[in-house]
């Protein structure tokens, strides 16, 4: 059965300050400040890039779509799920209403300029960490080590409250580790940790105020196939979100292995998710892209812990009703089959 700690940024949480094993000097941190102004924070394909592709819900997005056209369950429940990427990544479907043809949030610009290798800084940063993946030698990019700030500005909304034409980003971090927890040689992975809490604007309007809140989101990347130009191929990511009224999100992807996608959502503020004509307060999706299966799981008033207050000596247990821990294949409130997306079968 599979277990599924929620809302917790899995390990990447720890490189905020950096840590591992270490042979020879790695206190070298090249990170300093940047400071990057946008026509528009939008991103678009274009004639000869693809952005799109690379944008977190991209895959999920599009592969919860039904494979059957005619079920009205399924249907309302991919609408609302679409809607979420909407409101939460700045999402606008295209004409097929299966994808989408631009996003505006934070963590997907973050990704595409890194990748698109316009800040010198951040280049920097992916060199120093490539020579030291060659030498064997762990490494760390960190701005939230060197006190250095990263402040992106959008000169086609200056009116806009801040939190919509600014953005700042608390930690960009990069940490090769050549050693697994136990300390022997062969891990050979890089992690990214982007983390971005939204500025604050007392005198905006809350319906002007953008949903997402703050994020935290964290890479894993193969170090042997680790590059300094482009995007990098991840193993696997997570990033939660802290929004307005849709409650505590999460999205994890595994890109080897099993090959799913699964967004965890919680304390939502308003009953925004319905699903059988219920307004659960946890909800798991899960696709499954070898399998071609979206599977949900729900549950509505339950903890994700039993606690046995009148015995202190007994440890807490999970909650076999709640949508997160204990539910698996065969507990779903509802599953149905999906489209095929080629690239993560």
């Amino acid at each position: 059965m599979r277990h599924y700690p929620l809302f917790v940024a899995a390990p990447f949480v720890a490189l905020l300050a950096g840590c591992g094993p270490d042979t020879g000097n790695s206190a070298f941190n090249p990170a300093t400040d940047v400071e990057l102004p946008f026509t528009t924070f939008i991103l678009e394909n274009t004639e000869t890039v693809d952005n799109l592709q690379h944008t977190r819900f991209d895959d999920f997005y599009r592969g919860i779509q039904p494979l059957d056209s005619d079920d009205a369950d399924a249907a309302e429940v991919v609408g609302q799920l679409r809607g979420l990427v909407h409101s939460l990544m700045g999402a606008a479907p295209d004409d097929s209403g299966q994808g989408y043809d631009r996003v505006r949030n934070p963590l997907d610009l973050m990704n595409q300029v890194i990748a698109a290798n316009v800040v010198p800084n951040f280049d920097e940063g992916r060199s120093y960490i490539s020579d030291r993946i060659d030498e064997g030698k762990h490494a760390t990019y960190n701005t939230r080590s060197n006190g250095a700030m990263i402040r992106f500005v959008d000169g086609s909304v200056l009116q806009e409250p801040l939190p919509v034409r600014e953005w700042r980003y608390q930690t960009l971090a990069w940490t090769y580790t050549p050693y697994d927890e136990d300390g022997n040689a062969g891990y050979e992975k890089v992690s990214r940790v982007i983390q971005h809490i939204a500025r604050q604007d007392d005198s905006a309007d809350e319906d002007d105020l953008p949903q997402l809140v703050s994020f935290l989101a964290g890479t894993q990347f193969d170090a042997n196939n680790f590059v300094t130009n482009g995007y990098n191929q991840p193993e696997m990511a997570t990033v939660s979100f802290a929004t307005r009224t849709l409650g505590s999100l999460e999205l994890r992807q595994e890109f080897i292995g099993e090959k799913t996608d699964t967004l965890f959502i919680s304390d939502t503020d308003s009953p925004w998710f319905t699903i059988n004509g219920t307004t659960p307060d946890c909800v798991r999706a899960e696709l499954d892209y070898p399998m071609q299966v979206l599977r949900l799981y729900t549950s509505t008033g339950e903890s994700a812990t039993i606690d046995h207050d009148n015995d202190p000596e007994t440890p807490k247990e999970d909650n076999p009703a709640h949508c997160d821990i204990m539910k698996d294949i065969g507990d779903e409130t509802l599953s149905f089959a999906t489209v095929a997306v080629p690239a993560r079968q």
